[in-house]
């Protein structure tokens, strides 16, 4: 709803050129979004999503916010919590209060003292894609 009053918004200033990338998405701290969520910019969550969550971009889950589901970013910041699987195609960093159950897959990434994580993690891109098959 969001992401779609802010294409309005943009499609009516003048000369200006929208693209899906450009739009950004925030759950609110008071909203639970069940189902399947899926996002062209970046997405913020403060609320509680249960489902499936995807985004061609960024992906910043907040301290306090729960994601009950598997989750697919460029990047993803974690200093919430995360029921699910995370996999994102470059970078996953866990701040010292994320709080991920579920497995990670990224080429690069980044836990500070604190955060607590409980699966598996996959590594390096294509080079762990092609591990995995073999």
């Amino acid at each position: 709803m969001v992401g779609m009053i802010l294409r309005i918004l943009v499609m009516f200033e003048k000369g200006k050129k929208y693209r899906d990338e450009d739009a950004e998405t925030i759950i609110g701290s008071g909203v639970k979004v069940e189902g399947t969520f899926v996002a062209f910019g970046n997405v913020t969550v403060k609320g509680t999503v249960s489902g499936s969550i995807e985004t061609k971009n960024d992906l910043r889950v907040e301290n306090g916010a729960l994601i009950e589901a598997d989750a697919k970013a460029k990047n993803a910041f974690v200093a919430g919590a995360i029921k699910g699987n995370l996999k994102a195609e470059e970078k996953i960093k866990l701040s010292e209060s994320a709080q991920v159950a579920g497995d990670l897959e990224c080429k690069t990434l980044s836990v500070d003292e604190g955060a607590a994580f409980n699966g598996r993690c996959v590594m390096g891109g294509e080079k762990a894609s092609e591990t995995k098959e073999e």
